[in-house]
């Protein structure tokens, strides 16, 4: 679900702020309980998911009013249609590993890493291709 027109040029959820992993809480759980704030939800995604329940099924029964989308093969030109709607898409890089698309500009986007604890840009053709080659696993929603 997503539409090319009417994006602006620039936005980034200045609400989301850099948090690092920890022993207790990998880059995944991170980035959940990220998603989960920014929706006024707190919750302890690290026991979500050790308990076996997936990034899909914990964003759907911890936000209300939400249809959460899997959108494994997109592009991530496509993603900025929920970024510019300040909604994060979560992209994923292996089972337990993941960042947080949080913005972007016309020739960057913007990730918040838990594994450096950090926002920053990396260039959109750059971004692409690394997302490419852990394949362009992406999960967002829809209010």
């Amino acid at each position: 679900i997503w539409s090319k027109g009417g994006l602006v040029l620039i936005n980034q959820i200045l609400a989301i702020k850099g948090e690092k992993q920890s022993e207790d809480r990998n880059s995944l759980a991170v980035c959940l309980d990220t998603i989960l704030s920014l929706e006024g939800v707190v919750r302890n995604s690290a026991l979500m998911l050790d308990s076996g329940m997936n990034a899909i099924e914990i964003l759907t029964n911890n936000i209300e009013g939400i249809n959460v989308l899997e959108l494994t093969g997109c592009s991530l030109e496509s993603m900025k249609y929920y970024l510019n709607r300040d909604i994060p898409v979560l992209a994923m890089l292996s089972p337990d590993k993941a960042v947080l698309l949080v913005g972007y500009n016309t020739t960057q986007i913007a990730l918040m890493d838990p594994a450096t604890g950090t926002i920053y840009k990396k260039s959109m053709s750059e971004a692409s291709t690394w997302f490419a080659q852990n394949g362009n696993e992406f999960i967002t929603y829809v209010k």
